[in-house]
C-alpha cells in the first residue's frame, strides 16, 4: 500500500470519527431535548386536564343538596358528575385532536374502570396497561431509537385526582402517547442530522484527498526519482511543479542524485564480481555449490551438473536439504557441518546414486562470514586418486626411461661382441667336443634373450614420431575387434561393441593408437579364462571422446591397482608387462589419459579419453 493511499485513509478515518462522534453527540443532545419536550408536553396536557376535571366536579358537587358526607359517597359524587358531563368529553376529544402524539386520554375511576375518553368505544371498559412514558425517557438514546424504530409501543403518564381531605387518588388521568407519532415527529430531525453528517462527510474527504494530493506532490516525484534509482537509471530533469522548485525538495533531489549514484556504481561492482564469481565456477574442474542465507541455492558449476546428474536450471533455488537429503551419508555430514559452523577439509564421504554404485567424493565446506551462506565443494576422490596414480606412473616411467636409456646402449655393444665370440668360439670347439655344443646353446639363447630386452628398452626410450591424422575412433575400435574375434572365440569370449552414428573425431597417430587399443582388448579376453562377455563402446560428450572396455574377469586386487601401468608389471604366467605400460605412454602422448575400475569378482573397466578433433588441432 503506497504512502498516499495509507495518508488518504487515515484523514478519511479520522474525519469520518470526528463526523460521526459529533453526529452521534448532537443526535444523543437532540433525543434527550426531544424527549423531555414531549415528556412536558404530555405532563402539561395531563395537568390540564386534571384542572379542568378538578374544576368541573367541585363545580357541580357544589350544587347537590344535601352534600355527600362519607368517602364513598363522595367518590360515587364525583364518577357521576364525570360520567354524565358531555362538555368535558368535548374538551377531551378537541384536546386529543390537537395534539400530534397523543392518541387517547382517559379519565378512570380508582377500581382503573373508564368513566370519560376521548375514545367513545371505550366508555366503561377497563383502563388497559400501558408502559410509563417516563420509563422509556429514562432509557439510553440508543434504546429509545431502537424502540421507537422498530415497535408500535403505547406509553402513558399518569396524574391522580384525589379527595381534599384525603390522599387516596378518587380519579386518575391517563394521557397515552403512540410511538408511531413519536417516531414520525423525531425521524425528520434525524434524517436531517444524517444529512448533514454526510454532507459533512463528504466535503471533508474531498477537502482531505485534495491536501493530501497537495502535501504529497513532493514526494510522488521522490518515489519516482527513488524507483529511477533502484532500476539503475539516469537522474531525471528538473520539472517545472512550483513544489519541485522549494528549497527543502532540491536538497533531497540533490541527495537522491548522490546515492543514484553510489548505488548504480554499487550495482555495477556487485554485477561483475558476480560475473567473475560465476565464471571461476564454470571453468573449475570441481562441483562448487554457493548457498545462501537461507540455505537456497544460488551459484552452481557445470560440474556439479554432471556429478548429481540434474540439470542446473532445477538446481537453482532448492534448498540444501532437498539436494542433499539427511537421510544419506553426504546429507547428514553437511547438516552436522552447517551445524557446528566449522570449515571441513577433503572428508572422504560416499553419494548414493539410483541403479549405480556409491561415488566416493571429497567434501570441502565453508561457511561464508557472518552466516550469509554456505559454499560446498565436491571432488571426484576416485578421479584424483587415478590422477595421483597416473602422476606416479609418469614419474616412474620417466625415471625408467632415463635409467635404460643409458644403461641399454652401454651394454647393447658388449652384448654383440659376446655374441659374435660365441659363435667362434662354437665353430672351433664343435668338432672337437660336441658335448659343449649344448652348453653353447643355452649361452646363446640368454643371450637373445638380453638382447631383446634391451631393444625394448631402446624401443620404450626412444622418441617417437608421431604421424597424426584424423581418425574414427569407432572405425579404429571396430578394426581392433575384428582382428582379436578369432582369439576371443577360441577363449568363448563373446565381444559386444557399440559405438554412435556420427563419426567420433579424434587426431592421432593410426598405428600407435590401434596398438595401444589392442593391449587394453586383449588383456581383458585373456582374464577372463572361463568365457564371458566383453563390451567396447565408443561415445563422445561436449570436451573429450571416450573408448570403454568392460571385461567380466576376476577384477585387480586393490593392493595392486596402483602398479597396473608399471613396466615389467604383469599378474599374467606369461606375461611381459610392457602392453599397459606401452598404453599409458600412447595416451601421453596424444594429451589423453587412461583410468580404470575394478571390483573383486565383478570385473574391471579401462576407459581411455581423447581430445576431439578439434580441441586437438
Amino acid at each position: 500500500m503506497s504512502l498516499r493511499t495509507r495518508l488518504l485513509l487515515l484523514i478519511v478515518l479520522l474525519v469520518t470519527l470526528i463526523v460521526t462522534s459529533l453526529s452521534a453527540f448532537h443526535l444523543n443532545s437532540m433525543v434527550q431535548i426531544w424527549s423531555s419536550g414531549a415528556m412536558e408536553r404530555a405532563e402539561l396536557v395531563a395537568q390540564q386536564v386534571r384542572s379542568l376535571v378538578q374544576q368541573r366536579v367541585l363545580g357541580e358537587s357544589l350544587k347537590i343538596h344535601p352534600p355527600p358526607i362519607s368517602v364513598e359517597e363522595t367518590k360515587k359524587v364525583y364518577h357521576q358528575i364525570v360520567t354524565q358531563d358531555k362538555e368535558l368529553s368535548d374538551l377531551i376529544q378537541k384536546t386529543v385532536a390537537y395534539a400530534r402524539m397523543i392518541v387517547e386520554i382517559v379519565i378512570a375511576s380508582d377500581d382503573g374502570s373508564i368513566l370519560v375518553s376521548s375514545n367513545p368505544f371505550s366508555h366503561g371498559a377497563r383502563v388497559r396497561e400501558v408502559p410509563s412514558l417516563a420509563g422509556w425517557a429514562a432509557r439510553s438514546v440508543t434504546g429509545r431509537l431502537v424502540e421507537l424504530i422498530r415497535g408500535h409501543q403505547d406509553y402513558e403518564i399518569v396524574v391522580p385526582l384525589g379527595l381534599l381531605e384525603s390522599r387516596e387518588p378518587v380519579l386518575t388521568i391517563h394521557v397515552i402517547l403512540s410511538s408511531v407519532f413519536l417516531r414520525d415527529a423525531l425521524l425528520p430531525q434525524v434524517r436531517l442530522l444524517a444529512v448533514l453528517s454526510a454532507v459533512a462527510l463528504l466535503a471533508s474527504i474531498l477537502l482531505a484527498v485534495f491536501s493530501a494530493n497537495l502535501a504529497l506532490g513532493p514526494l510522488t516525484s521522490i518515489s519516482k526519482e527513488i524507483d529511477r534509482i533502484a532500476s539503475g537509471g539516469a537522474p531525471a530533469a528538473p520539472d517545472n511543479d512550483p513544489l519541485s522548485k522549494t528549497r527543502e525538495f532540491a536538497i533531497v533531489q540533490s541527495k537522491l542524485s548522490v546515492l543514484g549514484q553510489q548505488i548504480r556504481g554499487a550495482q555495477e561492482d556487485v554485477t561483475q564480481m558476480r560475473s567473475n564469481i560465476e565464471s571461476l565456477i564454470e571453468r573449475m574442474e570441481d562441483a562448487v555449490l554457493l548457498f545462501d542465507r537461507q540455505d537456497r541455492l544460488i551459484m552452481v558449476g557445470h560440474a556439479a551438473e554432471r556429478l548429481l546428474e540434474c540439470p542446473r536450471t532445477e538446481l537453482l533455488g532448492r534448498t540444501r536439504e532437498e539436494i542433499f537429503p539427511p537421510q544419506q551419508p553426504l546429507g547428514s555430514i553437511i547438516q552436522q557441518a552447517v551445524r557446528l559452523g566449522r570449515p571441513t577439509r577433503d572428508h572422504l564421504v560416499s553419494l548414493e546414486r539410483e541403479g549405480k554404485p556409491p561415488l566416493r567424493l571429497l567434501l570441502n565446506l565453508d561457511p561464508l562470514a557472518d552466516r550469509s551462506g554456505t559454499l560446498i565443494t565436491l571432488r571426484d576422490a576416485e578421479t584424483r586418486r587415478q590422477l595421483v596414480s597416473q602422476l606416479d606412473v609418469s614419474r616412474r616411467l620417466s625415471a625408467i626411461s632415463q635409467l635404460t636409456g643409458g644403461v641399454a646402449h652401454e651394454i647393447k655393444n658388449p652384448l654383440n661382441s659376446i655374441a659374435l665370440r660365441l659363435e667362434l668360439l662354437r665353430a672351433k670347439v664343435s668338432d672337437e667336443n660336441p658335448e659343449a655344443e649344448r652348453e653353447i646353446n643355452v649361452i646363446s639363447q640368454e643371450i637373445r634373450r638380453l638382447d631383446r630386452v634391451v631393444k625394448t628398452f631402446l624401443d620404450f626410450t626412444r622418441p617417437v614420431n608421431l604421424v597424426v591424422e584424423d581418425l574414427d575412433l569407432a572405425a579404429l575400435a571396430s578394426e581392433v575387434i575384428h582382428l582379436v574375434r578369432p582369439q576371443a572365440t577360441l577363449q568363448k569370449v563373446e565381444i559386444q561393441f557399440s559405438a554412435p552414428e556420427n563419426p567420433v573425431l579424434i587426431r592421432g597417430d593410426r598405428d600407435l593408437l590401434k596398438q595401444a587399443i589392442l593391449n587394453v582388448v586383449v588383456n581383458g579376453i585373456e582374464c577372463m579364462k572361463n568365457g564371458g562377455q566383453l563390451k567396447v563402446e565408443t561415445c563422445q560428450f561436449a570436451d573429450h571422446a571416450l573408448l570403454a572396455v568392460q571385461d567380466q574377469g576376476p577384477g585387480i586386487p586393490e593392493a595392486l591397482q596402483s602398479k597396473v601401468f608399471q613396466l615389467y608389471f604383469t599378474t599374467k604366467e606369461k606375461g611381459s608387462g610392457i602392453g599397459l605400460a606401452m598404453t599409458f605412454r600412447a595416451m601421453q602422448l596424444h594429451n589423453g589419459t587412461i583410468d580404470f575400475t575394478s571390483e573383486a569378482g565383478h570385473g574391471t573397466v579401462f576407459r581411455l579419453r581423447f581430445p576431439l578433433a578439434s580441441q586437438a588441432a
